[in-house]
């Protein structure tokens, strides 16, 4: 008689202070999966939307964080008008003033909306069993605690001092024991909820570099991780603390669309697309297979900027997949690429042909007379014969989409010549994105082509 093992869920809420919205988007799509876990456990702001989610409150929670403003945080905003018409990062920089004049903001709001949200005879009585993790303060300690660890009646307190983000926030006293954020011991509990029995955990990870991908002491659990795969916010200072509506909706959009493709719901890496669509670029692949192994040879005898650039390509494309150009979707790691360099709305769901469609309108735009002497421009620095330290420095500043285009322009050539190779070679070195978005923009060119002449040979 065989005995199976039972399931037990959990799903791990890192810290990561206002970039808390993106988990909400992820329990979104947990929510439409049906993945409910057994256990929660959190640290700092991961803490505050982990009790959310023992508490069963998705609907108070969506809306703390569709109406997030700084005001809701931080007491120096609450009365002020004029905060409303600032951007997110002069809010920051009038906040940073508050902290190094106070010694620590006041956070005196969202202590108030985490007392008020916090109903702890349900929590204590939920099916969820909900943990987390603060960090007592002189001497520094590790604090690890499940609800039924924590007194009576401190619930709420507890949370709070998970999220005092010393010394940006003040520390928060319980008694007489003062706490400090539960990032300085462990900013993502994966171990602890895996110590509590889960077998399956749903690891959401905000921290932005602070934490990292979870190496654990028991590998019978399977992990699912779901991280922003590009900084918040743009890699604007301050993500952390820019408490803003409308970087919080980003956030929750990312969090719903990166939870999605953790579980094979959409395809794509930074981009999504709908499911099954990276199985309709097959003759994309084929094409872009022969160019790059007319482009690029293998053999010992292949130049330096030859092989380098082969080598940054295909390091480029093992971000997201294995290999180079086989039947695996290199092609829309490419469009991706270019859908980056011209800008496309990383938070819509997209068909590979209404993306390839938008990039295409996207480079006819660039191939506007007004940017011609700015293309041409670019073969002329190439063919300087710089080091590569000193030409990585001339084409850091150079526009990438016109770029893009250009080494397009190359690669549509019919036979290319040893000069135009070398250019593809050093672009493909310093700058694999663009060699990568230039190719696609070529596939996409050259299989539309092909389309119109089967099309006016049929007619």
């Amino acid at each position: 008689m065989v005995i199976l093992a039972s399931v037990k869920r959990a799903v791990v809420f890192s810290g990561g202070g206002a970039k808390g919205g993106y988990q909400i988007g992820a329990w979104k799509a947990l929510r439409e999966i049906g993945f409910v876990p057994d256990i929660v456990t959190g640290t700092s702001v991961g803490a505050l939307n982990g009790a959310l989610m023992a508490l069963g409150k998705y609907e108070d929670a969506l809306f703390i964080w569709e109406n997030m403003s700084a005001d809701r945080v931080f007491a120096q905003f609450v009365e002020d008008t004029q905060s409303q018409n600032l951007p997110p990062e002069t809010l920051f920089k009038r906040l940073a003033k508050e902290v190094l004049r106070n010694g620590g903001a006041d956070c005196t709001p969202l202590q108030e909306l985490v007392k008020s949200m916090m109903d702890e005879d349900a929590l204590r009585h939920s099916p969820i069993r909900f943990g987390l993790v603060t960090t007592r303060f002189s001497p520094i300690r590790a604090v690890e605690l499940f609800i039924e660890d924590i007194p009576q009646g401190e619930a709420a307190d507890y949370v709070l001092a998970s999220a005092a983000c010393f010394p940006f926030m003040k520390s928060y006293q319980i008694g007489s024991v003062k706490f400090v954020d539960g990032g300085y011991s462990d900013n993502m509990p994966v171990q602890m909820a895996i110590n509590a029995g889960a077998t399956e955990v749903v690891v959401v990870d905000i921290s932005g570099g602070l934490s990292h991908q979870p190496t654990l002491r028991d590998d019978h659990a399977r992990i699912h991780y779901i991280h922003n795969k590009r900084p918040f916010n743009n890699g604007k200072p301050g993500a952390m603390f820019l408490f803003d509506q409308e970087i919080s909706r980003q956030n929750m959009r990312q969090g719903y669309l990166d939870t999605c493709k953790c579980f094979g719901i959409l395809d794509g890496f930074y981009y999504s697309f709908y499911k099954d669509e990276k199985y309709k670029t097959r003759p994309q692949e084929i094409l872009c297979n022969r160019k790059f192994s007319q482009l690029f040879s293998i053999l010992p005898s292949a130049s330096r900027f030859e092989r380098s650039g082969r080598q940054n390509v295909i390091a480029h494309l093992d971000k997201t997949e294995e290999g180079p150009f086989s039947y695996r979707a290199d092609v829309l790691s490419c469009a991706e690429c270019a859908a980056e360099i011209f800008g496309l709305d990383p938070r819509e769901i997209y068909t590979f042909a209404d993306m390839t469609e938008k990039i295409i309108d996207c480079v006819h735009t660039s191939l506007l007379e007004e940017h011609a002497d700015e293309i041409r421009n670019f073969g002329r620095v190439l063919d300087r014969g710089l080091s590569l330290e000193l030409l990585r420095t001339a084409i850091n500043g150079w526009n990438k989409q016109l770029l893009t285009v250009y080494a397009m322009q190359i690669l549509l050539e019919g036979q290319i010549n040893e000069k135009q190779r070398l250019r593809i070679w050093l672009i493909a070195t310093l700058m694999p994105d663009v060699f990568c978005a230039a190719l696609f923009c070529w596939v996409s060119i050259t299989c539309e082509q092909e389309k119109g002449r089967l099309e006016t040979a049929f007619l």
